[in-house]
């Protein structure tokens, strides 16, 4: 039987109970004139209460992630709790007349910070002074995330003015070149020995020139990841060909790129010994085959490519790859073979197949994530996945489901799911609330099971099915949500 809802945490049931206090109190304030009088009073009593910096913590990060609340109540919930002690702040989102008054309100009290992410405040133009005050005044900021912000001249602050940052996030549409980069890091060599993540630019569009991202790659020593930015091997290639100094190695750990050739993939096993996940599109022939020569890659990533070449590279390297998420395949795609040649795989995640076989019925014995969309799979071929997964725990399957009812009663009694915890078929026709009876019957870790209106369900059997859910504490998640449980 799918298990019983946890008793929540002493903690949680506390921090919700007084969020939800503190929300009754501010909806009061409609003005900043209005709030001496209750910011008084809730000081004093948590004042009282011995309330700790990391419930002001916990508070303000659980009221700001509220996206639900009127923005004014999260607002006034940031002026009240951003204390001295209270390190990190995440603003979420917010619109554009609050920009200003979370920037003041930042100068003002938030000097204390080392983390900052500033996602859903897109500051621009008349407010960025306002953003250079900012990083003048946290010097000791180790996270920044400013997405859709950063320009030349806030690198230039940063650089002027922090020494310890870690992870720097300028990722989105923005106006950085080389010039602010070379701002950022001459003259701070602190600077670019912290930094071990940027993310910069955007997924697919080379809207920061490859140039300008291989000076990071050259000048940041202990940098691991270029998040967002789709063509690292592109800018890895120029650093490989444009006065490399010898014996020049990165640290880096990921790496995007598109359309690479093999000079590129050259380029990157030559400076990059250390990449553990790889995501490649529309490599071209012969580029897969040289990724035997990175020692540490256990994840890899595909779009668009042959299935023969991922094939013959992974009766080589099969043993060490923990993750497979491939896309736009052309050719056979065998996961016989992929059981044969990747026994330490966990996770295969597979979008637009053109062809799926098996044969012999491999085990994989240590896959636990399958998901598989518009994956052409045959019957046969989706119960070898099932049946021999002895580990697994999330199985979706985007391709009409043509078992039935039947068939799940048959490998149900043959096989035991003892970790199975999430089984997703949107578009199982044949399948009846005697296979929902039959799953929670049998499988004692399922705790979420959808999407059911692609099922034989109906919406009589799904309300009954939760007031069973309901009435005997079962902690399992039906979706979609009927219009009685939407917003609750």
């Amino acid at each position: 039987m799918s298990p019983k809802c946890p008793v929540p945490p002493l903690q949680d049931i506390t921090l919700s109970l007084t969020a939800r206090q503190l929300i009754h109190t501010i909806t009061k304030i409609s003005t900043e004139e209005d709030v001496a009088l209750p910011f008084t009073m809730v000081s004093s009593y948590y004042e009282s209460m011995g309330v700790t910096s990391d419930i002001f913590q916990d508070l303000l990060n659980l009221i700001l992630t509220s996206d639900y609340l009127d923005p004014s109540v999260r607002y006034f919930t940031m002026k009240l709790l951003l204390k001295e002690n209270v390190k990190s702040l995440a603003t979420g989102m917010f619109p554009c007349p609050y920009y200003r008054r979370i920037l003041e309100l930042i100068i003002e009290q938030g000097r204390h910070l080392t983390s900052l992410n500033m996602k859903g405040v897109w500051v621009k133009d008349e407010h960025l002074h306002l953003m250079y005050e900012i990083i003048k005044n946290l010097p000791n900021l180790t996270t920044l995330s400013i997405p859709y912000i950063a320009n030349d001249e806030i690198l230039k602050y940063i650089g002027e003015n922090n020494k310890v940052l870690k992870l720097l996030d300028v990722s989105g549409e923005t106006d950085i070149t080389e010039i602010g980069i070379d701002a950022m890091l001459t003259g701070n060599p602190q600077l670019a020995q912290s930094i071990t993540v940027v993310n910069i630019g955007m997924y697919g569009e080379e809207n920061i020139d490859h140039t300008d991202v291989a000076l990071l790659i050259r000048r940041l020593p202990n940098l691991t990841n270029l998040g967002s930015y789709s063509y690292v091997g592109k800018a890895i290639n120029y650093v490989y060909n444009h006065d490399c100094p010898p014996n020049f190695k990165t640290k880096i750990q990921y790496i995007h790129d598109v359309r690479t050739n093999q000079r590129t993939m050259k380029a990157i096993t030559a400076i990059c010994p250390l990449v553990e996940t790889i995501y490649l599109e529309e490599a071209d022939q012969g580029v897969l085959q040289q990724l035997k020569d990175l020692s540490y890659v256990n994840k890899i990533k595909l779009n668009k490519f042959q299935c023969h070449e991922l094939h013959q590279l992974l009766d080589k390297i099969g043993y060490k790859i923990l993750t497979l998420m491939l896309s736009g395949s052309i050719g056979s795609f065998n996961f016989t073979r992929i059981a044969e040649t990747c026994p330490n795989l966990e996770s295969l995640e597979f979008y637009q197949c053109q062809t799926a076989t098996h044969e012999e019925e491999v085990p994989f014995n240590k896959l636990e994530h399958i998901e598989i969309i518009q994956g052409n799979l045959s019957g046969p071929c989706l119960k070898y996945l099932m049946t021999c997964t002895p580990k697994l725990k999330k199985l979706i399957i985007g391709d009409e489901i043509k078992l039935d009812d039947s068939d799940f009663a048959r490998i149900l009694r043959r096989y035991k799911f003892p970790n199975l915890e999430a089984i997703w078929f949107p578009n199982a026709p044949r399948l009846t609330r005697e296979t929902v009876d039959m799953l929670m019957e049998n499988c004692p870790k399922l705790q979420s099971l959808g999407q059911l209106s692609g099922w034989n369900y109906t919406p009589d059997d799904m309300m009954l099915m939760r007031a069973i859910i309901a009435s005997t504490n079962t902690d399992l998640i039906l979706s979609p949500l009927g219009i009685f449980q939407q917003g609750t």
